[in-house]
C-alpha cells in the first residue's frame, strides 16, 4: 500500500485551502466558493477554535435580552488561525448555502454537540425575529485611514447589499424611503450598466439622473440640476462622521423597518489597524460602545489582533468592551494536522500499525540518550501521526523554537505548509516511509536566510553541495540538519540533548523503516569525514559544526588557546579547586538543619582548603578535601585524631576522571578566551562565528560540569574519631553527619531546649512571680540553668548583645528567646540591674529591642518577697496601685505623690509651713533595689509622715475656704467700724500660721464682719426704697407723666434706670459676698443719691414724648406756562398743607 493510498486526502491532488492563509469575506466568485468549501470541509471546530465559537455563542445567546450585547476580542501571533477562525464563525452564523444543497455547518466535520446547540438556539432566535441573520465581516486595514467610523460602516452597507461609500448608502436609504430605489436602479441596469460601478460616478451619471426625475419630476429641472442636486444632497464626507451617524446608518442599513436582525459584525486585523494612534484606539472604544449599548443588543461585535487587550497601552482603552477574550497559540498544531493532512482512512489504519510494529526496534533506537527519545505515550499518537515519527515533531518543535524566536515559522500556518510539501514528496512511496528531519531545513531556509538567522553565505554552500549526484543530495542533507542542531539552546534546563553526532543524523535521516539502517550510517559517517575534510564541517569531539572562512580563524584561536592553557598547570587546579568546592558548597546549601524542640536553624560552612578550619562559634564546619591535594587515609587519620566529640564534618573526594576533567576545564578556559578577545562582530559571518564559538564552550561547559557532579557523587564523609557516614547521596550523607554533629557542637543545648520559651519571655515581661513555670521549671528563676549561666556570664558587668552571642554559639546554642527570658526575669525580680545609653531601665521596660544595646550588672541589694509585699503594702497607704512585680517601676510614683502630699499639708500664710522633705528627695536620687532597699529602711518613719500630712492636707482643704471668705468679706467692710475692731485677729492669725491649729480661729472674726455687713447693706437697701417710692409718687402726680399710657411708662423707666429695687439674699454668707461683688456698698450709696436725678429724666423724656412730630410733605414737580396753571398748581398744595399742618408741624421736601 502507497502513502497516499492509505491517507484520507491524496496529498497528490489536494493542496491546502486557501494556500493556508485566510480571507475575510472576500468576492463570491466560482473560485473563492470553491476555496471556502474546502476551508469548511477541513475545518477543526476543536481545542481553542472549538472553544473560542462556543463561548462567543454562548455570550450573544445570554444577552439578547439585556441592555449591553458583549464583544469578542480574538488574539494570536501571525499565522495563529484568527482570520480563519473570524472567516469561519461568519458562515457557521449565516449557515452559508452552496449550489449542491449543503451548508456551511453540514460541511463542518465533526462540528461538536454544545456548538451544534447554540447553532440551533441562534436559529430559533432569527425565526422568532422574522429576519434572517447576518453576519458583517471585513479586514480593517483595507478601510480607509483615520475615518474609523466609515471604515467599520463600509464593512456593514457591503454586508447588506448597499455600497460601500457613505454617500451612495444615503442616497440609497432617500431612494428606499421615497419608494423609488427599485425603480431607479431596475432602469440603470436596463441600460447594461452594473449599478453599483454607475453609484461611483453618481454625481456626473446622466442614468441617475434621468432615472430620478422620471420618479419625481420635480427633484430638479433637468438632468443637469439633478446631478447638482446629488452633489449638494449626498456630498463625499471630507472628514470621519460621528458616530450618532454611524449608528443612524448601521441601523438603515441592517433594519429598514426598525427591527434589527441577529448579527455578528467581524473586524479583522484591528490592533494592525489602530497602530500606534491614540485617536483611532479612542475612536474605536467609542464605536464598541455605541455598537453594545444601541443596536437593542442585536449585534454582536467581534474583533482581533495579534496582542492580548492587556498587552499594549492603547489595546487596554479596549478591555471594558471587549468581555470575551480568545488567545490562540499552537497548542492546537498537532490536532490540527492530524485531522486535516493526516487523517487516515480506516481500512489502512491496521496496515500501518503492522508497519510501525515489524520496526519498532528501529523507531526506538532513533535519538536515545536525549529528552526526545521515544516515550511510552508514543504508541498512543505514532499512527496518528504517521508518517511524521512522534520524535521528529519534536525535533521539528525545538528546531522552530530555536530559529525563529519571532514566531513567524512555528504557527499553525507553516507548519501546515511545511507538512503538506513533505508529505506531497512521499504521497507515491511504500508504507513504512517516513518523513526524514531534513525537510524542516528544505522548507524554511530561504525564510532564514531573510531573517538573518541563517547566513546567506552557509546557504549558498550548502546549495552548491548538491550536484545532482546521490551523494551531493546527502551532503546537502546533512549540512541542513547539521545547521538545525547547532541552533539548538545548549543552556542548562532547556537542553535537550540532540548533537550533531554522527549517530543522531543519521537517526533523523531514516526514511525507509523496512530497509537495513547500516549502510545508511556508515555512508553518513563517510559523507562527514568527507566534509570535514573539505571544509565545509569542523569535528569538535564527535560533534560536527558547520564551518565558515570566519569560523576557521576562530577554531583556530581556539587552538592556540588551548595549547597555552596547557601550560598553565597551577591555573587549572585553581579552577578545579573552585568547581569541586562550588558543587559541594551547593549541596551544602541546600540541606537545612532544625535543632531540637526549639526548632533552632542551624548552619554549616563550608572549608575546602588542605588548612585546619577555625573556630566558627555556633556553626557546624564541613572540611572538604580531594585526592589531588591529599589521600583518603589522610583525611581519616586527621578525624580520629580531632576525637569523638569534635564536631567537623571531613569530606574527601576521590581523584577520578582526572585526566577528562582537566580536558573540560582547558577548553572552557580557552573558548572564553577567545570570545573575550573577539568581542562582539559586526558581519554576519563574525556573529555565526561568535555564536558557534559560544556553543563550543557551552557544550564543554555542560560536559566539565556533568564530570565535577559525577565525581562530587563519589565523595566520601566522615564524622569525628574516624567512623564513615553512608547514604544515598553526598547530601544525605552530610545530613546524618549534620544531626550528630549538632549534638557534639552544643552539649548543653538540652539544658536550655524547650518550645515554649517565647510564652516565657511573654510572662516574665508581664512580672509573674514563676515566669519559667512554661518551661518546665518548678524552682526559683535564678537556679534555672539559662538564669545561672547568665549570671555567670554577666559577671560584675556585660552588655546584652554579649550575652546572647555567648549564649547562641557553643557549647550551649540555646535560642534567643531563652537567653532573653532569662534576662528579662533576672532584671524584673531585681537580681539584675539593666541601664540603657547611662540611663537605668526600669522594670518591665526592658523588652528584646533593648536587650542588645542595653548593659548588665547584679543588684547589689536583693529583695525577698516580703520585703516586697511590705513595699507593695507601703506604696497602696499612698493611694499607688501596684501589682507584683512593679515594686520598682512604681517607687519613683510613690516617692512623687510622697512630695505632692507634703506640699499639700502647708503653704504661704496662714498655713504653717510645708514639711522637710529632703529624704524623700535623696530617696528619688537612688535606683533599682538600692532605691527600694532604703525605701524599707525609713519605712516607720514614711508611714508617720503620710498619716501626718494627710491630716493637714485634709484640714487645710477644709479650712483655707472659711479663711479666703473672710478675706474678701473684710475687704468690703473697709469703712465700717468692725474693720478696724477685727483687723489685729486676722493679722494674728496670719502671721502666726494658726489657721491649722486644734480650733479653728476663723469662724468667730467671720461672723462679726459678715453681721456688720449685712446691717449695712439692709440700711442701704431701705434708703433706696424710699427714695424710689418717693420719685414714683412725683412722677405719678405730674400731669405729663399721667398723659402718656403704661407701655410708654415702662419704656421710660428701663431707659431712666427706675426699675423697682430688689431686696437682696444675703442669707448665707456666699449670699451676702456675692451681693457685695455685684454692687459694693459704695455703689449702692450712689444709687440713692442718683434717684432724684432719674425721675427728673424721666419727665423731660415724657415731655419729649408728648411733643407733635413734623411731617415731611413732597411737592409736585410741574412745568407751569400760563397764571392759570400757577393758580392751579398753588391752590392743589395749599389745601394739601393745610390738612397737614392740623397734625403737626410740616417739613416742605
Amino acid at each position: 500500500m502507497k502513502i497516499f493510498e492509505a491517507l484520507d486526502r491524496d496529498p497528490r491532488t489536494s493542496s491546502l485551502a486557501n494556500g493556508g492563509q485566510a480571507r475575510i469575506m472576500d468576492e463570491p466568485d466560482e473560485l473563492k466558493i470553491r476555496e471556502l468549501r474546502a476551508e469548511l470541509e477541513t475545518f477543526v471546530c476543536d481545542g481553542q477554535y472549538g472553544n473560542a465559537i462556543e463561548r462567543i455563542l454562548q455570550s450573544y445567546l445570554t444577552q439578547l435580552d439585556r441592555p449591553r450585547q458583549h464583544a469578542a476580542w480574538v488574539s494570536g501571533f501571525f499565522g495563529s488561525g484568527k482570520s480563519h477562525l473570524l472567516k469561519m464563525l461568519g458562515h457557521l452564523w449565516v449557515d452559508t448555502p452552496f449550489e449542491d444543497g449543503s451548508t456551511a455547518r453540514s460541511l463542518v466535520p465533526q462540528l461538536p454537540d454544545e456548538i451544534v446547540a447554540l447553532f440551533r438556539e441562534l436559529d430559533t432566535q432569527v425565526a422568532r425575529s422574522g429576519k434572517p441573520a447576518i453576519a458583517a465581516a471585513g479586514t480593517m486595514p483595507s478601510g480607509s485611514g483615520d475615518r474609523v467610523r466609515l471604515t467599520v460602516l463600509s464593512i456593514i452597507l457591503r454586508a447588506c447589499g448597499l455600497p460601500d461609500q457613505y454617500s451612495q448608502a444615503q442616497f440609497c436609504f432617500w431612494l428606499r424611503d421615497q419608494g423609488y430605489l427599485e425603480q431607479v436602479r431596475s432602469t440603470v441596469e436596463a441600460a447594461g450598466k452594473d449599478w453599483f460601478k454607475e453609484l461611483n460616478n453618481m454625481y456626473v451619471s446622466r442614468l441617475i439622473a434621468q432615472a430620478v426625475l422620471a420618479c419625481d419630476p420635480n427633484f430638479a429641472e433637468d438632468e443637469r440640476g439633478a446631478r447638482q442636486v446629488l452633489r449638494v444632497q449626498f456630498p463625499n464626507p471630507t472628514t470621519d462622521i460621528s458616530t450618532a451617524e454611524f449608528i443612524e446608518a448601521a441601523r438603515k442599513a441592517l433594519a429598514p423597518d426598525g427591527e434589527l436582525p441577529l448579527t455578528v459584525l467581524i473586524l479583522d486585523e484591528v490592533q494592525q489597524y489602530i497602530g500606534d494612534s491614540t485617536d483611532r484606539a479612542v475612536i474605536f472604544t467609542e464605536i464598541a460602545e455605541a455598537i453594545q449599548t444601541q443596536m437593542d443588543s442585536r449585534v454582536m461585535l467581534v474583533a482581533s489582533g495579534q496582542s492580548a487587550l492587556s498587552a499594549t497601552p492603547l489595546l487596554q482603552r479596549l478591555r471594558d468592551r471587549f468581555r470575551i477574550n480568545v488567545q490562540l497559540s499552537d497548542t492546537d498544531v498537532e490536532t490540527v494536522t492530524r485531522k486535516v493532512l493526516l487523517r487516515k482512512k480506516p481500512s489502512a489504519i491496521d496496515h500501518i500499525r503492522n508497519a510501525l510494529e515489524r520496526n519498532a526496534g528501529e523507531i526506538s533506537k532513533h535519538l536515545q540518550g536525549t529528552r526526545l527519545a521515544e516515550r511510552s505515550e508514543d504508541r498512543q499518537i505514532i499512527v496518528e501521526d504517521y508518517p511524521l515519527l512522534p520524535t521528529r515533531r519534536r525535533f521539528w518543535e525545538e528546531c522552530f523554537r530555536a530559529v525563529d524566536a519571532a514566531g513567524s515559522q512555528s504557527q499553525l500556518r507553516s507548519q501546515l505548509r511545511i507538512l503538506s510539501d513533505a508529505l506531497k514528496d512521499i504521497a507515491e512511496s511504500d508504507l513504512g516511509t517516513v518523513i526524514p528531519a531534513d525537510k524542516l531545513f528544505e522548507a524554511i531556509a530561504p525564510d532564514l536566510v531573510s531573517t538573518g538567522v541563517l547566513l546567506n553565505e552557509i546557504y549558498t554552500r550548502i546549495q552548491e553541495l548538491d550536484d545532482g549526484s546521490d551523494e551531493g543530495r546527502m551532503k546537502k542533507r546533512l549540512c541542513g540538519l547539521i545547521f538545525l542542531i547547532n541552533k539548538l539552546p545548549r543552556e542548562a534546563g532547556v537542553d535537550v540533548g540532540v548533537r550533531a553526532t554522527a549517530k543522531i543524523l543519521a537517526d533523523l535521516l531514516v526514511e525507509d523503516l523496512d530497509a537495513d539502517s547500516g549502510p545508511l550510517r556508515k555512508t553518513v559517517e563517510t559523507l562527514l569525514e568527507s566534509l570535514v575534510n573539505d571544509g565545509m564541517l569542523m569535528k569538535v569531539g564527535d560533534e560536527y559544526r558547520i564551518q565558515t572562512t570566519e569560523g576557521a580563524e576562530w577554531d583556530r584561536a581556539f587552538r592556540e588557546r588551548v595549547a597555552a592553557c596547557r601550560q598553565k598547570e597551577v591555573e587549572i587546579e585553581s579552577k578545579r579547586d573552585q568547581l569541586l568546592a562550588s558543587a559541594v558548597q551547593q549541596i551544602v546549601s541546600k540541606i537545612r538543619l532544625v535543632h531540637g524542640e526549639s526548632k533552632i536553624r542551624r548552619t554549616l560552612t563550608l572549608h575546602a582548603r588542605v588548612d585546619e578550619p577555625p573556630a566558627t562559634g555556633d556553626q557546624i564546619v564541613v572540611w572538604m578535601r580531594d585526592g589531588w591535594s591529599t589521600s583518603q587515609k589522610d583525611v581519616e587519620n586527621e578525624a580520629r585524631r580531632r576525637g569523638q566529640e569534635d564536631p567537623v564534618i571531613h569530606i574527601f573526594i576521590p581523584r577520578s576522571f582526572a585526566d577528562d576533567l582537566r580536558t573540560r576545564i582547558i577548553e572552557v578556559e580557552a573558548a572564553q578566551q577567545v570570545l573575550n578577545s573577539k568581542g562582539v562582530p559586526s558581519t554576519p559571518e563574525g556573529r555565526e562565528a561568535r555564536e558557534s564559538m559560544d556553543s563550543r564552550l557551552k557544550t564543554a561547559q555542560s560536559a566539565r560540569d556533568e564530570l565535577i557532579r559525577e565525581v562530587v557523587t563519589s565523595a566520601k564523609v566522615f564524622q569525628g574519631g574516624g567512623n564513615e557516614i553512608f547514604g544515598d547521596s553526598l547530601e544525605s550523607k552530610i545530613q546524618t553527619a549534620a544531626q550528630a554533629s549538632m549534638a557534639r557542637l552544643f552539649p548543653r543545648f538540652a539544658e536550655g531546649d524547650h518550645r515554649a520559651w517565647e510564652t516565657a519571655l511573654k510572662r516574665a515581661r508581664e512580672g509573674s512571680d514563676q515566669p519559667f513555670s512554661i518551661v518546665d521549671w518548678s524552682g526559683s528563676t535564678e537556679d534555672h540553668p539559662v538564669a545561672r549561666q547568665v549570671l555567670a556570664i554577666v559577671g560584675n558587668g556585660a552588655k546584652g548583645s554579649d550575652v546572647r552571642k555567648t549564649l547562641k554559639g557553643a557549647p550551649y546554642g540555646w535560642p534567643q528567646d531563652a537567653i532573653d527570658a532569662a534576662l528579662v526575669a533576672l532584671h524584673r525580680a531585681g537580681v539584675l540591674r539593666a541601664t540603657l545609653n547611662g540611663k537605668p531601665v526600669l522594670p518591665g521596660q526592658l523588652d528584646q529591642n533593648r536587650i542588645s544595646s542595653a548593659e548588665f550588672r547584679p543588684e547589689k541589694v536583693r529583695l525577698g518577697t516580703m520585703d516586697k509585699i511590705a513595699l507593695r503594702s507601703l506604696y497602696q497607704k499612698a493611694g499607688v496601685s501596684v501589682k507584683s512585680g512593679e515594686e520598682e517601676l512604681k517607687a519613683n510614683q510613690f516617692l512623687d505623690t510622697l512630695l505632692e502630699l507634703a506640699r499639700a499639708a502647708g503653704g504661704d500664710p496662714p498655713l504653717p509651713d510645708r514639711p522637710d522633705t529632703s529624704k524623700i528627695e535623696e530617696l528619688k536620687r537612688l535606683t533599682g533595689t538600692e532605691q527600694l532597699g532604703a525605701i524599707l529602711q525609713v519605712k516607720s518613719e514614711l508611714e508617720k509622715w503620710i498619716d501626718e500630712w494627710t491630716e493637714l492636707k485634709q484640714l487645710a482643704e477644709k479650712r483655707l475656704p472659711g479663711w479666703q471668705l473672710l478675706e474678701r468679706l473684710l475687704a468690703h467692710a473697709e469703712t465700717l467700724p468692725v474693720a478696724a475692731e477685727v483687723k489685729p485677729e486676722v493679722e494674728a492669725i496670719r502671721y502666726k500660721r494658726s489657721l491649722l491649729e486644734n480650733t479653728d480661729p476663723v469662724p468667730p472674726i467671720r461672723a462679726k464682719v459678715a453681721a456688720a455687713l449685712r446691717a449695712a447693706v439692709t440700711e442701704q437697701y431701705n434708703a433706696i426704697r424710699k427714695a424710689w417710692d418717693q420719685g414714683m409718687h412725683t412722677l405719678q402726680n405730674n400731669p405729663t407723666w399721667t398723659a402718656l399710657d403704661d407701655d410708654t411708662w415702662n419704656q421710660i423707666i428701663a431707659q431712666v434706670g427706675l426699675r423697682s429695687p430688689v431686696e437682696p439674699s444675703i442669707n448665707s454668707d456666699e449670699d451676702l459676698l456675692y451681693e457685695l461683688d455685684r454692687q459694693p456698698l459704695a455703689a449702692r450709696a450712689d444709687a440713692v443719691a442718683a434717684i432724684p436725678e432719674r425721675v427728673a429724666r424721666a419727665l423731660e423724656e415724657a415731655a419729649r414724648k408728648l411733643k407733635p412730630k413734623a411731617q415731611r410733605i413732597s411737592l409736585r414737580p410741574a412745568t407751569l406756562e400760563t397764571e392759570d396753571e400757577v393758580k392751579a398748581w398753588l391752590a392743589e398744595h395749599e389745601r394739601k398743607l393745610l390738612e397737614a399742618i392740623k397734625q403737626g408741624p410740616v417739613i416742605i421736601g
